[in-house]
């Protein structure tokens, strides 16, 4: 599934907008500049200097109006490049560095987490979008990768809300200090949304930006 939309129709009809307003004070300026002219007093001729420097400042708008469309050109180039790098990641998988998993109305949410170093103590917390506790899991204390399964399940035994969660590892060695875990998702992308400035892949039902992909594989 793609999703796109064009973003920069409204930058464009702007400066467009902007270019047709220009012109026309610029014409209007030059027709009162005439007029003024052809009518000044002899005796007391008209200031040329400020003639000029309003000349001067209605050439720089307009060049700056020009830098403005050749940057909307370049914004539009590298977001088709970025959505055309998306579309191909479609039927892969693709592991992004995200801490957050989907859980659907029925199944378990899993995460990845890797330990640089042996812990002591790991405790897994499951945080749902307002930052709350939904619940605790125990965690791996072994260096290198793992993998952490949540039932869906809160502290009450109750199901949890079908969304998006967060898992926070909290590791200690045995000096009691903290051990920092990345944090990632592993899964089959099956969506692209380009409407945005970023392209976003589905994974599993879990939206997340190109840019934190960081492993394909076919």
């Amino acid at each position: 599934m793609v999703t796109a939309v064009n973003n920069s129709s409204t930058t464009t009809a702007a400066s467009n907008s902007a270019r047709t307003s220009l012109t026309s004070n610029f014409e209007t300026f030059l027709t009162l500049l005439t007029t003024q002219l052809q009518n000044q007093d002899p005796l007391s001729p008209l200031d040329s200097a400020e003639f000029t420097n309003q000349l001067v400042q209605y050439s720089g708008v307009e060049q700056q109006l020009q830098t403005n469309d050749l940057l909307t050109s370049l914004t539009d180039l590298t977001r088709a490049s970025a959505g055309g790098t998306a579309v191909s990641y479609l039927g892969r998988t693709v592991t992004a560095e995200t801490p957050n998993a989907a859980l659907a109305a029925t199944g378990d949410a899993t995460w990845n987490y890797e330990l640089p170093r042996a812990a002591e103590s790991t405790t897994l917390r499951v945080v749902n979008a307002n930052g709350r506790t939904v619940a605790t899991l125990d965690g791996e204390t072994g260096a290198g990768a793992h993998v952490a399964t949540w039932n869906g399940r809160d502290v009450s035994g109750a199901r949890a809300p079908a969304g998006t969660y967060r898992l926070v590892v909290e590791s200690l060695d045995p000096a009691k200090r903290v051990v920092a875990a990345s944090v990632s998702q592993t899964g089959i992308v099956d969506g692209v949304d380009m409407t945005g400035a970023t392209p976003m892949l589905s994974i599993g039902g879990l939206s997340v930006p190109l840019t934190q992909i960081g492993r394909i594989r076919s």
